[in-house]
């Protein structure tokens, strides 16, 4: 009887698993036929309540990208800013079709005591904010 329900909930996640993209219903459908102003035009007219890059940062990304590129966009953001510890790459959110056309910003900035990451991703076709994130890491004087 186990094997038998073994058996069952296998082949139902496998066909679950095997339905072709195309078929799958998103929150956010493809909209790569669509043309939407570039990342420094859109920033220029974005809330900065939504994102604002760090005064004086050190480093800032500004892209109009896919949605499958998301991940290799905040890994290159990590590395260059030393805070890629070799996790795994971010996992997309099923709502949100890879196709999809998205602006990703990240802005970066260190101080002689701290250090400030945080970065979005904000669909191009309705201007909300999808994914985000932010951190900080705090140095301590060993001498004191």
């Amino acid at each position: 009887m186990k094997r038998l329900l073994t058996l069952i909930v296998t082949f139902i996640i496998m066909f679950v698993l095997t339905i072709p993209t195309s078929a799958q219903q998103f929150e956010y459908p493809v909209n790569q036929d669509k043309s939407f102003v570039n990342e420094n035009k859109f920033y220029q007219t974005l809330n900065k309540d939504e994102f604002q890059e760090f005064q004086d940062a050190t480093y800032s990304i500004r892209r109009k990208t896919s949605y499958k590129e998301t991940p290799n966009a905040i890994m290159t953001f990590e590395k260059k800013t030393g805070r890629y510890f070799g996790q795994p790459k971010q996992e997309l959110a099923s709502s949100i079709h890879p196709e999809r056309q998205v602006y990703f910003f990240a802005s970066f900035v260190q101080t002689k005591d701290t250090e400030h990451w945080k970065h979005t991703i904000i669909d191009a076709e309705t201007k909300r904010p999808l994914e985000g994130g932010s951190s900080f890491k705090r140095y301590e004087n060993p001498n004191k």
